[in-house]
């Protein structure tokens, strides 16, 4: 290694804000949204660097514009509500200063508010209200560069033609030309969101380079990731591909470990617009002036506490502590990346002489891109942390490592990567390719957008030329793209997806999409020019945005990129993931197949939710035409073979072994029957053109069939030892369980995971490359609802039924008696419960080994807390019906069938925020959440409920409405079988990856 080692730290700050310029005499709150970004990050963010310009601080720093801030920013109207919106904050702070005059806490705070307000009107009013030419005017001095992002800040990879998406990239250069006079050398691809269909159009913008997530680089290289960390890779148009940088991302963004959530900072939610005025009088009166016209109540700017910790409860707002506090977090990242630079080289170093001497000819560089509303916005002192990083590394000494700020551009000008690599779909959101954007709440408008998308072309294609047309038909036709492109905007679907304001956005993708059908079916028939003209006039109005944008984009530059090489209509563009492929989305090309599972449990032998699962799948999948064989255990009273409900069920009995034999001796005498059952089917002239596994006890029947048999392996991981055991791996056999379960996952040629909590768990564990594991979610059947005449069969559970005599309180748990189902702490609840309603009984239906040390727990409340044992489904069916609440406890709970079924029974819930429950119940929506192993929140719900029916009733009700279609078995069957197909096919989905960064902080 050199005595002195180079490296670089690219800041990059994506500034985006949806357009939300609105034709209203009032203020709206999407206005709000501009006009907060303004005061509380770009006006600091322009403050920062003209301090550090007049200080003579060198540093060097990425800034993104998108066209829809760009244009609000230049927008007459915007400035003029925004100079009021400056002038209203001085003077809501000279009044706060007024209000809590001698308040030895909040008065400085109050003074602190009023002097920053009134600087940051003072530098709007001299740049008169124009952040552009000041941006351009920075841009000059070599220390800041600009690029630009997708025109209305689309998610490129679902974007349907190929014209389409050409019309995003260059109608986006056009105003960025329009605005700075140059043509960006750079673009901020939306959501980091890139596809291989980019390219040629990334050529011929001369776009030289954009930034990917950390897992495009790691798939795109494979078992060469590590030697090419800290480096771009360059992509078939020539362009350089930086790669976000994870362990720099999680120190700023990551919500449990990340800066902004230090408790000495400002917290964002305690605002006075919130705090003030909750029981009217007098201080709501005061405040009205500055909440919104309608009265609805916002964030005023005026925060007076710290983050301080969990809970509600909040200290005073320091701000000499949190100043100390983003000078350390600056000095931290400084030596982390000072610390990373160093290992990069030493990795590098490591290589043979070849490798070293092409890596040592780059330095390394570590790309730190974040939105630019979290500085200042979101985290008060972003600014402050910001500035001190940017004067920490202008000012360190050369201590063997030299780390210098550089720009995205000025990096790859001067390092122009020399690996070439096809990079995979992806993006930087949740599950990092298109979960965000393509979920239950939001999977309406992917279709929607193609057919416009679909209809805008062809309209553009029967208007090749422009000077047959009148100058109303071009403005016609060049709004009609501008209303597209404002629906295909990411935003709006972000929005649905975060399930804020979704009544807006639905709003915008509607009128947007209606706006331009409305015109080009005018187009299309034969009308007067009086229809054409008013609706073209008031669009033009309501949206003047891309001043110059021409419909003629939408006809594309190269035909062999042209709709049929769209991204949806190539395979391995838009992959199967979880709830986002849906028939709505692309028809199933699924043809019969000949599908065997393996299960070691199957009913009637049933141990947990894997059987209920297993069966489930399998019905559904052979009610759709395919043939389902299911290999499992012998059980008690069952023959061997036998056809239920179109599925063929083989029960294999294993060797007879001693009681005293090893479960894992036992496993594999299993496996070994399982493989005989089907060899011998397969000699008989079975066809099988799949295997679905399920968990670790099938691992050696499946890796054997699929060895022999030469057919694809699908695995399911409905569960892992090491969640099963807290994190922990004790004792040979959960050791043992590991390695076959890590096995089963290498051998797999795909792997199903039935949340995205076990999508993480499994990835991390066993560290599977992220295209080949799929999310989808376990179903839930109808509800079948017990006949009166039914009885429960369980006597314990007559009995306990019996006893409440239509009291409304049964509570009621249902599952295995393991600890990680958490019963221990629904126990520890109980005398709470028993305190307020003494006549409460809770019913723990279920066996397992934790069974009579529970009962022991139990025991001083024995009479109102009765163990039923295991349940069959009509027993089951009715406990759930008979109970006025159902409390599931887990501590951890890959996915939690059984509180599917307590919704489709109409029964109210509450559940552990763990896992695969805490993606099914949303507290307030469908049920209560509260933390594992809380007893006292479990009980306070319980309570809670019991003290208000009407909730309880209300939430069990949206819990119904919303359970389909969303886990139906016709739909997870559909998914399946598609995956099956892209499976067979080797069209393997993208990428997966992390929590996307927007929604840590929102």
């Amino acid at each position: 290694m050199s005595s002195s080692v180079q490296g670089y730290v690219a800041l990059l700050l994506h500034a985006h804000i949806p357009y939300v310029r609105h034709s209203a005499t009032e203020v709206t709150l999407e206005e709000r949204w501009f006009f907060e970004a303004v005061v509380d990050t770009y006006l600091p963010l322009i403050d920062m660097m003209d301090r550090l310009i007049e200080d003579g601080v060198p540093f060097q720093l990425t800034l993104s514009l998108s066209p829809p801030l760009l244009a609000m920013l230049e927008d007459s109207r915007l400035h003029m509500r925004l100079r009021k919106h400056l002038s209203t904050l001085c003077e809501l702070g000279q009044r706060e200063v007024i209000r809590l005059w001698g308040d030895e806490h909040f008065g400085p705070l109050a003074k602190l508010y009023a002097d920053h307000y009134h600087r940051l009107h003072l530098l709007y009013d001299r740049l008169h209200g124009d952040l552009i030419a000041k941006f351009r005017s920075l841009s000059s001095t070599g220390c800041l560069e600009l690029i630009t992002s997708a025109a209305t800040h689309a998610f490129l990879p679902l974007v349907k033609n190929d014209a389409v998406m050409r019309a995003q990239l260059e109608a986006a250069v056009h105003e960025f030309r329009r605005h700075f006079g140059s043509s960006p050398s750079g673009i901020w691809l939306p959501e980091c969101g890139y596809t291989p269909s980019l390219e040629p159009h990334l050529r011929e913008l001369d776009l030289h380079y954009f930034v990917v997530d950390t897992h495009a680089h790691t798939l795109a290289l494979q078992d060469e990731a590590a030697d090419h960390a800290g480096l771009p890779l360059r992509t078939a148009s020539g362009a350089c591909a930086f790669a976000r940088d994870p362990e720099a991302g999680a120190q700023v963004w990551s919500a449990e470990a990340g800066y902004p959530g230090d408790p000495d900072y400002r917290d964002y939610y305690r605002d006075i617009g919130h705090d003030l005025g909750q029981h009217g009088g007098a201080e709501w009166a005061y405040l009205k002036p500055y909440v919104l016209p309608t009265g609805a109540r916002i964030n005023t700017g005026f925060k007076y506490y710290s983050v301080t910790g969990k809970g509600d409860a909040k200290v005073p707002y320091d701000p000499a502590r949190a100043a100390l506090k983003a000078q350390l977090h600056a000095e931290h990242f400084i030596a982390s990346r000072v610390a990373q630079v160093r290992r990069l080289e030493e990795r590098r170093s490591s290589l043979d002489a070849d490798a070293a001497d092409s890596a040592s000819a780059q330095p390394s560089v570590i790309v730190c891109p974040y939105d630019a509303e979290l500085f200042g916005h979101w985290w008060y002192e972003g600014h402050q942390w910001l500035e001190a990083v940017l004067r920490g590394l202008a000012a360190r000494s050369d201590d063997g490592v030299v780390v210098s700020t550089t720009t995205l551009g000025g990096y790859a000008a001067a390092h122009a990567p020399t690996t070439e690599a096809t990079l995979p779909v992806s993006s930087w959101g949740r599950g990092g390719y298109a979960d965000v954007w393509l979920q239950p709440r939001s999977q309406w408008v992917t279709p929607r957008l193609h057919a416009a998308e679909d209809r805008m072309v062809q309209a553009a294609q029967r208007h090749r030329d422009p000077a047959a047309l009148s100058s109303l038909q071009l403005r016609a036709l060049n709004q009609a793209a501008r209303e597209l492109m404002l629906a295909q905007s990411s935003d709006w679907t972000f929005i649905l997806d975060a399930d804020t304001v979704t009544s807006y956005a639905t709003k915008r993708i509607e009128t947007h999409l209606a706006g331009c059908h409305s015109i080009l079916h005018i187009l299309e028939k034969p009308t007067s020019d009086k229809e054409l003209s008013t609706l073209v006039h008031a669009l033009e109005r309501k949206s003047p945005f891309l001043p110059e944008l021409d419909y003629r984009l939408f006809l594309g530059h190269s035909s062999s990129h042209n709709a049929s090489g769209s991204t949806l209509s190539t395979p391995t563009a838009l992959p199967l993931q979880e709830v986002a492929v849906t028939a709505a989305l692309t028809a199933s090309s699924a043809h019969h197949l000949h599908i065997l599972m393996l299960a070691w449990e199957y009913p009637p032998h049933v141990i947990g939710g894997l059987a209920r699962a297993v069966c489930d799948l399998s019905q559904q999948l052979a009610s759709e035409g395919h043939t389902v064989h299911v290999v499992t255990c012998q059980a008690h009273g069952c023959s061997s073979y036998e056809v239920v409900e179109g599925v063929h069920i083989h029960r294999a009995a294993a060797l007879p072994t001693a009681d005293t034999l090893h479960f894992l001796d036992r496993v594999l005498q299993m496996n070994l029957a399982f493989t005989d059952v089907v060899l011998a089917l397969s000699r008989q002239g079975l066809q099988i053109d799949l295997i679905h596994a399920h968990d670790w006890l099938v691992y050696y029947a499946s890796q054997s069939v699929k060895q022999e048999l030469g057919v694809p392996l699908l695995a399911t991981i409905h569960a892992t030892e090491i969640g099963r055991n807290r994190g922990k791996l004790e004792s040979p056999l959960q050791k043992r369980i590991h390695t076959l379960e890590s096995k089963l996952t290498e051998t797999a040629d795909h792997v199903i995971v039935c949340s995205h909590a076990m999508q993480q768990e499994v990835r991390t564990l066993f560290h599977l490359p992220a295209h080949q594991i799929t999310t989808i979610p376990n179903g839930v059947s109808s509800f079948r609802k017990p006949k009166q005449t039914d009885q429960a069969t369980n006597r314990l559970l007559h009995e306990a039924i019996s006893s409440v005599n239509g009291s409304s309180r049964l509570l009621a748990f249902l599952g295995r008696l393991v600890y990680e189902k958490g019963v221990h702490t629904l126990l520890a609840a109980m005398p709470l419960v028993l305190e307020r309603f003494p006549d409460t009984t809770l019913i723990i239906a279920g066996e397992g080994p934790e069974r009579q040390s529970l009962e022991a727990l139990a025991s001083p409340n024995h009479e109102r807390i009765l163990f039923t044992g295991f349940l069959d489904e009509n027993d089951k069916n009715i406990l759930l019906e008979a109970a006025a609440l159902c409390i599931f406890p887990s501590l951890y709970e890959p996915f939690g069938l059984v509180a599917l079924e307590a919704m489709a029974s109409g029964t109210p819930l509450i559940a552990s925020e763990v896992g695969g429950l805490k993606e099914i119940v949303n507290t307030g929506s469908n049920g209560c959440t509260f933390p594992p192993h809380d007893s006292d929140a479990l009980a306070r719900h319980i309570i809670q409920l019991f003290e208000q029916p009407a909730v309880a009733e209300a939430l069990a009700s949206n819990a119904l409405q919303s359970l389909y279609p969303m886990y139906d078995w016709a739909r997870i069957g559909s998914l399946t079988t598609e995956l099956y197909e892209r499976v067979r096919s080797d069209q393997r989905p993208p990428s997966l990856s992390t929590t996307p960064p927007k929604e840590i902080m929102k």
